[in-house]
């Protein structure tokens, strides 16, 4: 399965659903106009029929047509837009709505330990930065979601009854589910929904408010005149017009929801089953809300607006519009020969699962054109390498460590160059931070790469929550160590473009870049800039020869020449900063030709892995990590 495709396909449906939300506007507004005709006589009295009602009926009145266009499209639009924009500071802000916790990644309670401990070892193997997890305390139903704009901005929440029901295997199954998620490029597209969603709701909204003040206004009217008493009419017309035609935007929704979510549930579980190697892990979890009492139904008011979000239905009634497909016909997807018999869930069976993780897992060396496939995501090589980290007593449990993690990645062996670097350090964080950053640099010379990504995107849930002026701070800090001894390594490029990105992005900063180029021609320079930056890498600038052909019958054209060599580290910054705006197709193309000259010779170095991985993580297109995991150290394949 190739998530870079699934991406695609979601960029494609967005448009698609885009016209379906247009489509549900017009139908809300046609029906108020068809309403608020056929009541206008019993308000307002014509004193002579003119042209137009006499040569296309009663039913035609422009000018009231444009008055409810204006007000129920407006009222539509509007509420869609704020929607939208607070959706725009990330899964956090739908997590929290939901009323979610924000459980820390250095957390010592046992099934939350466990949760993280999942989520790490999906995020270092499939090569996208640790999420926030979150938790709905207060959800005893079996669930899960995924929710976004981007990777850098993305959260996994888990309700209670899932953190307590499922054993390890089960768990790790719902996890790969929403992984796919954040794979298959759903999760901007479903922000997108929820505020398509809370949009089309606002006319019934806005009617059940108008209800709900007749109260105020009949008890302020007693004493007044009898023109009240129409007024009060009036307001109850229109409430209840709204509040029963605002019912059918509800419904219109709920088909929105339910046309975006089906199919992608079964591509998220089939993608789930490539990613843990063990059906019987998600089919379990299945079975288990299938037999619970409370299913996966949330009780959270919000729910209804985030409904398709979810991993399973997260209310009983769907009224035909069902955003998830029956349990029984995802479970026989599955497992072929299931029996029909659903599971109890146990509290015991779940917390007694101490089933161990296999460290010992080679994956092959990928292929030119399979970098975005599911088979090379294995939990088992995230474990593997974040238990190295730890057995060697590396373990980031506290924002202060995250940071001292961050700078010794970037310190070099002569802390001397970096004097002036430490000192800025200490200005903004204090003395205890700079000894911290030189413990860190000293324990972690001489690692390989794949251990130094990994305590990287360990870092990254922590350094997400510091804000928009903490980011811009780290920012600064982070180009400051790198300049400080007048060199600048592949890793600490790769490193400067993960945090500018991951950081910028996860703390509000700044936003994700919207897909505009949907061509390798639109940015055929930044492709040519990035191959002769990787082929330089590779000691063999020959490999260029390979990748430039293959573009050559992609894009029609031979690659832009790049003037100068070494390539600039500022003009290949560029490049990967327009990248970032391309669609997921042509990110995809491109990571294939870079692929093509990383693997040319069969095996890859560490400073092709690290700008691979820096061209990746810039576009927003993680790649999982090209190495192998021993009992004793990762060495490159």
């Amino acid at each position: 399965m190739d998530f870079f495709a699934a991406q695609e396909e979601a960029h494609k449906r967005s448009r698609r659903l885009l016209a379906g939300f247009g489509l549900c506007v017009l139908g809300v507004i046609l029906t108020v106009f068809a309403v608020a005709v056929q009541l206008k006589p019993f308000f307002f009295k014509s004193q002579s029929e003119d042209f137009h009602e006499l040569v296309f009926g009663p039913w035609w009145d422009p000018q009231l047509l444009g008055w409810v266009a204006a007000t129920v499209g407006g009222t539509i639009l509007l509420g869609s837009a704020y929607k939208q924009s607070q959706l725009s500071g990330g899964g956090s802000v739908v997590a929290r709505d939901l009323g979610g916790r924000l459980v820390s990644p250095g957390t010592s309670e046992p099934s939350e330990r466990r949760l993280i401990n999942v989520v790490e070892e999906m995020s270092i193997a499939s090569g996208v930065p640790v999420p926030q997890v979150w938790i709905l305390d207060e959800e005893q139903g079996i669930n899960a979601f995924a929710a976004g704009t981007d990777p850098a901005n993305a959260v996994i929440g888990v309700t209670r009854g899932c953190l307590e029901l499922l054993n390890r295997s089960e768990l790790q199954g719902v996890v790969a589910h929403e992984f796919s998620h954040i794979l298959n490029g759903d999760m901007r597209l479903n922000q997108r929904l929820i505020g398509w969603v809370f949009g089309l709701i606002m006319v019934a909204t806005a009617g059940r408010t108008i209800l709900y003040s007749l109260r105020r206004v009949r008890v302020r009217s007693s004493g007044n005149s009898r023109n009240s008493g129409g007024f009060v009419a009036i307001l109850l017309a229109s409430g209840l017009t709204l509040w029963i035609v605002g019912s059918l935007g509800t419904l219109f929704a709920r088909l929105l929801q339910a046309a975006f979510s089906r199919q992608r549930e079964f591509l998220a579980d089939a993608a789930a089953v490539q990613f843990t190697r063990e059906p019987s892990g998600i089919a379990g979890a299945l079975k288990k809300i299938g037999a619970h009492a409370e299913h996966g139904v949330l009780s959270n008011g919000e729910a209804g607006e985030a409904r398709h979000l979810f991993f399973a239905a997260s209310d009983f009634l769907s009224l035909g519009f069902s955003t998830h497909p029956p349990l029984p016909e995802r479970i026989r997807r599955i497992e072929p020969l299931w029996d029909g018999e659903m599971v109890l869930p146990d509290k015991r069976d779940a917390l007694s699962d101490a089933v161990p993780v296999p460290r010992s897992v080679p994956p092959p060396l990928p292929q030119v054109n399979n970098l975005g496939f599911t088979e090379r995501i294995h939990p088992a090589v995230g474990a593997g390498v974040r238990d190295l980290l730890h057995s060697q007593r590396k373990r980031i449990a506290s924002e202060s460590d995250a940071r001292a993690a961050l700078f010794g990645l970037l310190m070099g062996p002569d802390p001397l160059l970096f004097q002036d670097a430490l000192e800025r350090l200490e200005t903004a964080f204090g003395k205890d931070m700079v000894e911290q950053t030189l413990d860190w640099s000293r324990q972690i010379r001489g690692w390989p790469s794949v251990q130094k990504i990994a305590l990287m995107d360990l870092a990254l849930p922590w350094l997400r929550q510091i804000g928009a002026e903490g980011a811009f701070r780290l920012i600064e800090l982070t180009r400051v160590f790198i300049d400080a001894d007048d060199h600048v390594s592949s890793f600490e490029f790769m490193l400067q473009k993960v945090i500018e990105r991951q950081v910028a992005i996860g703390s509000g900063l700044r936003q994700p870049a919207l897909p505009r180029y949907a061509s390798l021609r639109e940015v055929r320079f930044e492709v040519a800039t990035l191959l002769h930056a990787l082929a330089q890498a590779s000691g063999q600038p020959e490999s260029f020869s390979a990748a430039a052909e293959e573009y050559g019958k992609l894009a029609g054209e031979p690659p832009s020449a790049v003037p100068g060599q070494p390539v600039p580290l500022e003009k290949l910054a560029a490049a990967l900063d327009a990248l970032e705006a391309a669609t997921p197709a042509v990110k995809s193309t491109v990571l294939q030709l870079a692929a093509r000259i990383v693997l040319h010779d069969g095996r890859v170095n560490e400073d092709e892995f690290e700008l691979l991985r820096a061209a990746a993580d810039a576009m927003g297109a993680p790649i999982p990590p090209l190495s192998r995991v021993s009992d004793q150290d990762p060495a490159h394949a």
